[in-house]
């Protein structure tokens, strides 16, 4: 009987373990999809010789990293670490600020759209500080991508986004 019943509970438990994999599974295909080097757009949408985005796999594919403008003369590199978490996507960004705040990743009723929340933070210099606290990565085919940011200041969100918009160096 007893086990009659553990074999039930996990049969009806393995649906909602499934949805968790195969939700993380699919987040971290989109994300590692973007292998490669990404150009900014200008404002009228043509391509800029400025790469944006710079996106690897490392640590035997389970971590993506992404080097926002990478070699930049005025020393804005930034570095975004993508890694499953059991259930879930986490990205660290390594901020040009000196912090490093904890975003978690998911998917959206949208495939082509994937929302970045804040979690957590390391090395705030003090509450009042600014720091990234949400992203959207908008996909359009797997060619352009959409990033946009919304700070946060004194523990909310500003109004405020950056976006940016990027296209695949072929």
């Amino acid at each position: 009987m007893r086990n009659g019943l553990l074999v039930a509970c996990v049969f009806l438990l393995a649906p909602g373990l499934a949805v968790f994999a195969g939700e993380k599974a699919g987040v971290m295909e989109k994300l590692t999809a973007l292998e490669g080097d990404w150009v900014l757009l200008d404002e009228d949408g043509r391509e800029t010789d400025v790469v944006g985005s710079r996106f690897r796999l490392t640590a035997g594919g389970s971590a993506l990293v992404e080097t926002m403008f990478p070699n930049s003369a005025d020393g804005h590199e930034m570095v975004n670490m993508y890694h499953a978490d059991g259930d879930r996507v986490l990205m660290t960004h390594y901020c040009a600020a000196g912090n490093q705040p904890r975003l978690v990743v998911e998917a959206t009723a949208d495939e082509n759209r994937l929302e970045l929340r804040f979690e957590s933070i390391t090395n705030l210099a003090s509450p009042a500080a600014t720091y990234m606290g949400q992203a959207v990565y908008v996909f359009d085919g797997d060619d352009r991508l959409t990033t946009r940011w919304r700070s946060m200041a004194n523990g909310e969100l500003t109004e405020q986004a950056t976006t940016f918009e990027l296209k695949r160096r072929k």
